[in-house]
């Protein structure tokens, strides 16, 4: 009885066992010829290796010795793979040297692992994918996929052959201020806040997302007219002028916003990015919270800003720049006491560039830094000639400093530097300041300016009456001088209150121990005027245009005045 129910166990166990006499089968239970899907009677004295995947004899051979488990793929008698967990190990039986071993179907088990791996595979690829096309702060898609969705919109336009959409690039206001005051943390806090509010005015079919940094952009689908666009941009206007609160923190923010039509014509989702964002441009440019709609004519004058831009680069090494020179004048003696140094561009196929043009170009390229250094040597350097040559030590040179080039590292240096290498005197040069470098808060612009004024340059306060109502800052800056802006010299004699505002500048500036220059004197009325009131020196039409080096030298030479 106890052998009956031994044998029954061996072959209706888990486990299939057998008995190798080298790779024969000699000894096999019914459980292991139920795995391989075979008879006992049709296993006996065949090789083992038979039943196993070919590709997998490999891996047999090489636990060939036993001691661990491994598993292996089996091909049983319907041609199905099963797969095997096998364990062996050598026996000796009746003197020979033998193999026992067991096996396991682990097919299911394997098959769930492997559905487990794939899942998880799976996963991972879709968050790489996910990752790969979104913005890992708000979670809304990125460049990449806005540009890939709005390639597919354009390719519908083309077969369509009717203009149903539009791209907005909306770019937060003061998002820089609000960053800096307020840390990186509330920064980030800003942009997700954003992103929701602008999700919450969109329908379902639109696609908003991040650009990067503060600039996101919207891709509107089945716009019926241009209208419609507008209306979402007033709407976005609207969201983002309620506060946020960030903590414990209330802030205000808003946008500008360009907007791009889309229409069959372009050829490349990039195109109608860069239109939109051109508008976007523009829309900064008038001010915060506005919107701009892109136009043909705005795109021709971004490349003609990037052509100028180009050429404005190499125009210092072509030597494409110049000075003229605006004679300054003492309304005591009427003679010419220095002149003020304008910049000019001889572009070799443009002409005269005119400054307004390119002076804003060179500011937000940084290129203003290395153009303004040039025409400090270039200024100090044809003053010495000139005061040597007209036999005049006391000809002062005026030199417009742009609050980039005033707040750029190593200006006192640059300066001192000139001043040693012309042998001008420090108090033969005078670099005149905008008042909005003195409300700029920039840390560093007193000092420079005090260190300026200890080596005796003089600092000039520029179109001075167009900038601020407060005039506590002259008291906390070393100026030496008032350029009274020519807004209010012309309107002198056709107003009163022209009249009464340069008699106020006039009284401020003796009361500070400041001299000043009125700028833009463009009649004799307005000359006989200053002069009355005591003004102490003019320039302007009226005494002389900007000229070139030789006119000036010529009309210094010749002693011109201007006396009453």
């Amino acid at each position: 009885m106890a052998a009956d129910r031994f044998s029954f166990l061996l072959d209706h166990g888990l486990a299939g066992l057998y008995v190798l006499a080298g790779e024969r089968i000699v000894w096999i239970n019914a459980r292991a010829a139920e795995i391989l899907g075979s008879k006992l009677e049709d296993l006996i004295g065949r090789s083992f290796l038979e039943f196993l995947h070919p590709p997998d004899l490999s891996l047999v051979k090489a636990n060939a010795d036993g001691g661990h488990p491994y598993v292996v793929r089996a091909v049983r008698a319907d041609g199905q793979l099963v797969h095997l967990e096998a364990h062996h190990r050598p026996v000796v039986i009746e003197g020979q040297r033998m193999v026992s071993g067991a096996f396991l179907d682990v097919t299911e088990r394997v098959r769930l692992e492997t559905a487990d791996r794939e899942a998880e595979q799976r996963r991972v690829e879709e968050k790489l994918r996910h990752e790969a096309f979104h913005d890992a702060l708000t979670g809304l898609p990125n460049r990449a996929l806005f540009l890939d969705r709005l390639e597919h919109r354009l390719a519908l336009e083309k077969r369509r052959h009717k203009t149903s959409f539009s791209v907005l690039v909306l770019d937060v206001d003061r998002f820089k201020l609000i960053n800096d005051s307020l840390g990186h943390v509330r920064g980030d806090e800003l942009l997700v806040q954003i992103a929701r509010r602008m999700q919450s005015a969109l329908r379902p079919a639109d696609t908003v997302a991040r650009l990067g940094g503060d600039e996101f952009t919207i891709l509107l689908e089945d716009v019926d007219n241009p209208g419609d666009a507008r209306k979402v941009a007033e709407r976005l206007h609207e969201l983002l002028r309620v506060p946020f609160w960030l903590g414990s923190v209330e802030v205000f923010s808003g946008a500008s916003i360009g907007i791009a039509h889309g229409n069959a014509g372009y050829g490349r989702p990039e195109d109608l990015l860069r239109d939109a964002d051109t508008a976007l441009y523009r829309a900064k440019a008038q001010g915060r919270g506005h919107c701009v709609e892109f136009e043909a004519s705005m795109h021709e004058r971004a490349v003609e800003l990037l052509q100028l831009e180009t050429a404005l680069r190499r125009a210092l090494e072509r030597r494409e720049f110049h000075l003229h020179y605006q004679p300054v004048v003492s309304l005591e003696s009427g003679r010419i006491t220095g002149a003020e140094a304008l910049l000019r561009w001889q572009h070799p196929e443009r002409g005269l560039v005119q400054p307004l043009e390119f002076i804003p170009l060179a500011e937000e390229t940084g290129l203003i830094v290395d153009i303004g250094a040039w025409v400090i040597r270039e200024a100090c350097r044809q003053m010495k000639e000139w005061q040597e040559k007209l036999g005049d030590p006391q000809l002062e040179i005026g030199v417009n400093l742009s609050s980039r080039q005033f707040q750029a590292p190593g200006l006192v240096a640059l300066v001192a530097d000139v001043l040693q290498h012309s042998g001008l005197s420090p108090r033969s040069l005078r670099l005149e300041v905008t008042e909005s470098l003195l409300m700029d808060n920039h840390p560093n612009v007193a000092q420079t300016m005090t260190e300026l004024r200890a080596m005796g340059v003089r600092i000039d306060l520029d179109d001075f009456g167009t900038g601020y109502s407060s005039l506590s800052y002259l008291h906390q800056f070393p100026i030496d001088s008032l350029k009274i802006d020519r807004s209010f010299i012309q309107r002198i004699g056709s107003t009163d209150d022209a009249l009464e505002i340069v008699n106020t500048i006039l009284s401020l500036a003796s009361s500070l121990d400041m001299e000043v220059v009125a700028e833009g004197v463009e009649t004799q009325q307005q000359l006989d005027l200053l002069r009355k009131m005591h003004c102490s020196y003019a320039q302007g039409y009226h005494l002389s245009r900007p000229v070139e080096a030789p006119r000036f030298e010529e009309l210094v030479g010749t002693r011109r005045s201007w006396a009453a």
